[in-house]
């Protein structure tokens, strides 16, 4: 039986949350904690708001629960995979109000970090942009007179998100099984994962090197500004970075009014992304309209590098053959492609998703290029996805999330703009490179290498394995899939091969009758042997033709 530890028990914050979850109406979620977690549950007042439906109470008890519930949900409503479509709307709704933080407060936090007062730093008082939950953003001017933005992570957000994320962790493994009755599937790997997001976005310093390593892949590109970092006034606390001067891409009016090209500004971002996953793979895993800036000179300009999507080589291969065989309408093969890219386990029914997952494929290839919406063909993959109780791999689902968020970017700006058609000469200028010369040459440089590696880690890998057999532990599983077509065409072979032996039959026996001159005669031919031999001369023929068609018998 799995126990609350007491250290959570003893925090006020728990006993808080107690309290909403009872003031909300999940009574068996406490019972279940009283009976297994030993837990004191508290006395409180229902409200009035047990008529709505779970998700909408989940809903409102998140609202309560503050910035890091919020945030869980909100990276949830962009999962239709791992949570039912009745939470996902829910979720959709969440706003996470936040009250700023008074300057005063923020001011110790460049004392700790660069030993300096504000006065040292800026030539000007901080102006407030923006505030979220676990930061505040400022425009300033440094001493030199550079305009720049500054990122600040609030005073103690590190420990409040700790001390959640450790109540969290310990309610969803003991309530895992539990909350798939409430539409959430395996509870606990998704606190898991988004332990792991939070955390990223709590160091700056990783936003800081996000920003650096974007800035050196697009150094030399025109079409893009990549903010500059200014190292010197930047820690795991704060981030400060050139100021964008510029237009964010949502508002189209300004931007009208600025004679910047709209169509050439959807085109040009949808395809700096493309190449950000299919060539440097590493993008930009949020591009928002509030993300993306159009500089005055025409440059595309993303800020927000704090959640960021890498992919290996093999992801990327997995990515480049599924939009193939999309263009060359391969059904079966994108269905067994989109399943490699989720987590699933081994004893699910592979033709069954197959099956399903086609349905959906089909009434998009058959569609014009123009009328093809990837977030609804994302939304349509997901629902089939989830109804399998399985979710995409992380890297896939960034994949997926960024480009049907700028297509609709592009179609804000352009509604004319066709995703699928730009991404084709990415896709095409991908494989090209693939047999260049030069990639060529530096795969063979890196055969040797390889070959070395195979030797040296072969040895171990049989003794594993003989290990194994002599444990009784070695099994082999043999899955055969796809085989409906084969035994369709073993099944026509046959079907032809019995036709044949029919008609040589036919036209054996009516030969040795016309030969022996066998009675009934018309005209001195027997009467069935001509028959017979017309009948299979008729077979014969009808046989070619359906083999020359490809029909079935």
């Amino acid at each position: 039986m799995i126990k609350i530890s007491q250290a959570i028990k003893n925090t006020k914050r728990f006993t808080q949350i107690l309290k909403i979850l009872s003031k909300n109406g999940f009574d068996d979620i406490l019972k279940k904690l009283e009976k297994q977690g030993g837990i004191q549950l508290p006395v409180t007042k229902l409200n009035n708001n047990i008529h709505l439906s779970k998700s909408q109470r989940i809903r409102l008890t998140i609202e309560e629960l503050g910035s890091t519930y919020i945030k869980l949900a909100q990276m949830l409503s962009t999962r239709p995979d791992l949570i039912s479509l009745d939470l996902v709307e829910e979720f959709e709704k969440l706003q996470d109000k936040v009250t700023p933080i008074d300057i005063k407060d923020i001011i110790p936090i460049f004392q700790e970090e660069f030993g300096k007062e504000l006065e040292e730093i800026f030539s000007e008082p901080l102006e407030l942009l923006a505030t979220a939950s676990i930061g505040q953003v400022y425009k300033g001017k440094l001493l030199n007179g550079n305009e720049v933005v500054v990122k600040v992570l609030k005073p103690n957000i590190q420990i409040i998100i700790h001390d959640d994320l450790e109540i969290l962790k310990q309610l969803a493994f003991l309530f895992d099984e539990y909350f798939k009755e409430y539409g959430i599937s395996s509870i606990y790997n998704i606190i898991q994962e988004f332990e792991k997001s939070i955390k990223n976005e709590l160091n700056f310093k990783l936003e800081t090197m996000n920003i650096i390593r974007f800035g050196e892949l697009f150094k030399n590109d025109e079409r893009i500004k990549v903010p500059k970092v200014y190292k010197e006034y930047s820690s795991h606390k704060i981030i400060t970075m050139e100021f964008i001067k510029g237009i964010k891409v949502s508002k189209v009016d300004q931007l009208k009014q600025h004679n910047i090209e709209i169509t050439h500004v959807a085109k040009n971002g949808f395809i700096l992304l493309c190449e950000q996953i299919f060539e440097n793979k590493f993008f930009h895993a949020d591009p928002h309209p509030g993300n993306i800036f159009v500089t005055y000179d025409n440059k595309i300009s993303f800020i927000d590098f704090g959640m960021m999507g890498t992919i290996t080589k093999e992801e990327q291969r997995v990515l480049i053959e599924l939009i193939s065989n999309i263009s060359q309408k391969e059904t079966e093969k994108v269905s067994l492609s989109i399943l490699n890219m989720t987590t699933y386990p081994n004893d699910i029914e592979i033709n069954d998703f197959v099956k399903d997952m086609s349905i959906i494929i089909n009434g998009y290839m058959y569609s014009d290029l123009k009328d093809i919406n990837i977030k609804e063909l994302f939304h349509d993959i997901t629902i089939v996805i989830s109804k399998y109780n399985i979710s995409f791999k992380t890297s896939y689902y960034l994949f997926f999330r960024s480009i049907s968020t700028i297509e609709g970017v592009g179609r804000v700006l352009d509604p004319e703009f066709n995703a699928v058609e730009n991404m084709k000469p990415i896709v095409s200028r991908f494989y090209q490179n693939q047999f260049s010369i030069k990639n060529l040459l530096s795969k063979i440089k890196e055969f040797p290498k390889d070959i070395i590696e195979f030797l040296d880690y072969s040895p171990k890998d049989l003794k594993i394995i003989f290990q194994m057999m002599r444990e009784g532990k070695f099994k082999v599983e043999l899955e055969h899939i796809g085989l409906q077509k084969m035994e369709e065409s073993i099944e026509k072979s046959f079907n032809r091969l019995t036709v044949s032996i029919i008609i040589a039959s036919t036209l054996i026996g009516s030969s040795l009758l016309l030969l022996a001159k066998t009675p009934p005669l018309i005209y001195d031919i027997p009467l069935f042997g001509i028959v017979g031999f017309s009948t299979a001369v008729v077979m014969g023929l009808f046989l070619a033709y359906y083999i020359y068609k490809g029909g079935k018998l």
